[in-house]
């Protein structure tokens, strides 16, 4: 009993327990709610049609140690998004853990200071694909691995044992090989090892000749830990992949040594003031209007309280008096945090790339834990230790919101998206081999084809079609202006071989689902008799008389999403109906579509978008209801636009020789006004 009393009371234990605190607050609330993003689509999917062995493929052209993380963890978790989310928090906690073990041993008299730095940087705002957790399960494996190996190369160093020394160097040296193999550009992590102990080697106050042998002499051994990788990865390994292959990148020093040096330069100084200053507002500054409801907001606005309540119960119990411990710690915080901002910035500018909060936040990752170094530094510089804990709670409070909103915009974005594909599966029945999707999502974006693809191919043809490689049933394109050129063009089959996956788009096979806005249903484009929403994009508008209704298999059984993925089935409300009519449209099923219509107005349905209320317009024409045609009348001439479309509608129909009486042509047939 005494001994556990012993533990509760230890000022580490304490610390740990607010930082997993801390995070669960800012990373946890919507981990359920967080569904597959961006490559987690192909990545579940190649894993699901051929097994976890296929990330041995996927990951070995580029970084195969990626497969030390994604194969156990989708043995663990197979395709549940919800235990990636936690197992990315367990993650991040424990390299916040390394981190201050490691701050904690550089300045062991500054637990106050050094508990600040690790809560700055596991909270770092400018790091925001944690909600990505599948596909960045490996970097933030590989932030964990890095913080601990780097906290055991100190530990050894000041540790006077021999057996502790080799024991914590050879987990050092392993942890560092297994971070290194996960991303090659996290090397930058190597500065702050040696920085670390030049800190504590350079307290002797001799020559720089001196420190700087101190220094090496005395962690010699982890010398191994980049030697090693760049040796395998310079000369023993060959990536197949251009952004990763580094003579590629770096052949531009060669042909241009000034003009890309001076590139290098401006680059390294932009990201520097992103990650060490911008960081903390931009990302929160271009969140924040996801919180579009009230109760969401005072949810934030709790959260962030809570999150500065515990930093401030953390400082006071852990606040010890200031000592220098022979040196001025806040200078030497100062310049290990800037230089390892810089230098762990420096691979990244180097292979060509810059830190983005939109796209590429992930190159903050490295540099991130230098900004919180020196961020550190400057708090604890201000001689008032309230304005010190002011900033820290404001710092807290800020990025406790940019997560949390962070999170609840994955959330709606996975809410809509799993919206999306229910109402598809209403829809299609199945899909016909080989067809080529055109998706416009209403919420969130596609940047690749398996955005789209990835999704229908689990719901219809979760097997891969070929047992020597993967082949999605059916393939996608993107809606942009290369879309549009080769539709219009007709051109036909493309090839395209992705980490071993392989897909052949047709732009001659074209089926188009569009949704509008966030209160549309999803619609499908028939290119022979094509309805467009008054709110549809331009580009859906241009190739919508390209989709075909004939990779429809209209007559199939019918295929449900699986729950684990997509959610459970959503109620069914407006948008069930419409899709269940367009499909009773389409099978020329009439009366289902009038019994369709009679049971959405008894439940009290009705659409917003006016244009989905044509299967049921055309079905009343079929079934010469004068009466329901009037009715519908009334709604739809209530958009300009839409009214239009059905007025062709009703003269075409004319024109086959089935009668529309004259009374209610005109009823649809009106001039805008």
């Amino acid at each position: 009993m005494v001994k556990i009393q012993s533990f509760l009371r230890n000022k580490n234990v304490f610390v740990f327990a607010i930082l997993a605190f801390i995070a669960g607050l800012a990373y946890l609330p919507f981990a359920g709610q967080i569904g597959y993003f961006n490559d987690d689509w192909y990545l579940m999917y190649s894993a699901g049609a051929k097994g976890a062995s296929v990330f041995s493929d996927i990951f070995g052209i580029d970084r195969p140690g990626r497969v030390l993380v994604m194969m156990p963890a989708y043995g663990l978790f197979g395709q549940n998004p919800l235990y990636y989310n936690l197992s990315a928090y367990a993650f991040r906690v424990i390299s916040a853990w390394g981190f201050y073990w490691l701050l904690d041993m550089l300045w062991p008299r500054q637990r106050g200071a050094s508990a600040s730095m690790a809560l700055l940087f596991l909270v770092y705002p400018g790091f925001l694909s944690q909600t990505n957790a599948i596909d960045y399960q490996s970097h933030i494996a590989g932030l964990a691995a890095a913080t601990v190996s780097i906290a055991c190369t100190v530990k050894a160093v000041l540790s006077e044992n021999k057996i502790n020394k080799l024991f914590f160097f050879s987990i050092a040296i392993v942890l560092g090989w297994f971070y290194l193999w996960q991303m090659e550009w996290y090397i930058g992590f190597e500065f702050l090892r040696w920085g670390s102990v030049f800190v504590l080697m350079s307290r002797a106050g001799k020559t720089l000749f001196q420190k700087v042998w101190r220094t090496f002499s005395s962690a010699y051994v982890t010398i191994l830990v980049p030697a090693v990788f760049l040796f395998w990865r310079l000369v023993m390994f060959t990536p197949e992949r251009g952004a990763t292959d580094v003579s590629i990148q770096l052949d531009q020093i060669i042909q241009s040594p000034l003009k890309t040096s001076l590139r290098w330069l401006s680059t390294l100084l932009t990201d520097t003031l992103d990650v060490v200053v911008l960081a903390w507002w931009q990302p929160a500054k271009s969140l924040w209007p996801w919180i579009s409801t009230r109760n969401m907001l005072f949810i934030g606005l709790g959260l962030g309280t809570v999150a500065v309540v515990s930093t401030l119960v953390l400082l006071k119990q852990i606040e010890s008096p200031e000592s220098s411990g022979g040196g001025d710690w806040k200078q030497e915080a100062f310049w290990l945090g800037l230089s390892s901002v810089l230098f762990g910035l420096v691979p990244i500018v180097m292979v060509n790339r810059s830190v983005d909060f939109v796209f590429y936040s992930r190159y903050t990752l490295v540099s991130s834990a230098g900004a919180a170094i020196l961020l550190g530094s400057l708090i604890f510089s201000l001689k008032q230790p309230s304005l010190q804990k002011m900033i820290m709670a404001a710092l807290i409070f800020l990025t406790s919101l940019t997560h949390f909103s962070n999170g609840y915009k994955a959330a709606q974005i996975t809410q809509a998206t799993r919206d999306f594909w229910w109402q598809v599966s209403w829809r299609i029945p199945q899909l016909e081999t080989h067809t080529t999707l055109v998706a416009n999502y209403a919420v969130g974006f596609s940047e690749e084809d398996y955005f789209v693809w990835g999704p229908a191919n689990l719901i219809y043809y979760p097997k891969s079609f070929r047992e020597e490689y993967v082949q999605p049933g059916v393939f996608a394109a993107l809606l942009n202006q290369d879309t549009i050129d080769k539709t219009l063009a007709n051109k036909g089959q493309e090839y395209d071989n992705r980490r071993t996956i392989r897909t052949y788009k047709n732009y001659r096979r074209l089926l188009v689902l569009t949704q509008p806005t966030v209160n549309s249903c999803v619609h499908l484009i028939d290119g022979s008799q094509p309805e467009y929403s008054r709110h549809e994009n331009a580009s859906i508008q241009v190739i919508g008389s390209y989709s075909s209704f004939e990779h429809v298999l209209k007559n199939e059984p019918a295929h449900t999403p699986p729950p684990i993925v997509f959610g459970p089935e959503p109620e069914h409300d407006w948008c069930y109906y419409y899709q269940a009519a367009s499909l009773a449209r389409q099978r020329g099923r009439w009366e289902d579509v009038d019994w369709l219509w009679e049971e959405s107005q008894e439940r009290g349905f009705a659409p917003i978008d006016l244009i989905e209320l044509m299967p049921f317009i055309q079905a009343y024409a079929e079934l010469g209801n004068d009466v329901h045609l009037k009715e519908l009348a009334e709604m739809v001439t209530t958009d300009a636009y839409v009214a239009a479309q059905a007025c062709q509608f009703m003269q075409e129909w004319n024109q086959t020789g089935s009668n529309i009486p004259e009374g209610i042509l005109s009823l649809y047939c009106i001039e805008a006004e």
